[in-house]
């Protein structure tokens, strides 16, 4: 039986160093986007208004985190139009929601008191 030759050469270089900077980068932002948050809900007073800013500012940290960590920024242009037209749909019937919601509120406490 005819022997073969198994060399495997030996790795050569250093090990890279591991590329965090760009969780870094979306750790700061999230996190600036949460104290951001975190200083609306202590200024404002509640409010409908208050509301939709935390719901934009969630949408914002959601994208990034989608963004980053799913890997959806390196995916074809079509997957992410499919993702996003439905998101954005989703985003108006919540603003529609929230505001016709407390236009009933108020119209049933008029109506009560």
């Amino acid at each position: 039986m005819a022997q073969h030759a198994t060399h495997d050469p030996a790795p050569t270089g250093e090990i890279p160093k591991p590329n965090t900077a760009w969780i870094w980068k979306t750790f700061w932002i999230i996190s600036a986007i949460t104290a951001l948050e975190f200083v609306i809900a202590y200024i404002m007073p509640a409010s409908t208004f208050r509301n939709s800013i935390f719901i934009i500012l969630t949408i914002f940290k959601a994208f990034f985190i989608v963004a980053e960590f799913m890997h959806l920024k390196h995916e074809t242009k079509g997957l992410i139009w499919t993702i996003l037209i439905p998101m954005s749909l989703l985003i108006w019937l919540l603003v529609a929601l929230i505001t016709e919601g407390s236009y009933i509120g108020e119209a049933v406490q008029n109506l009560v008191s």
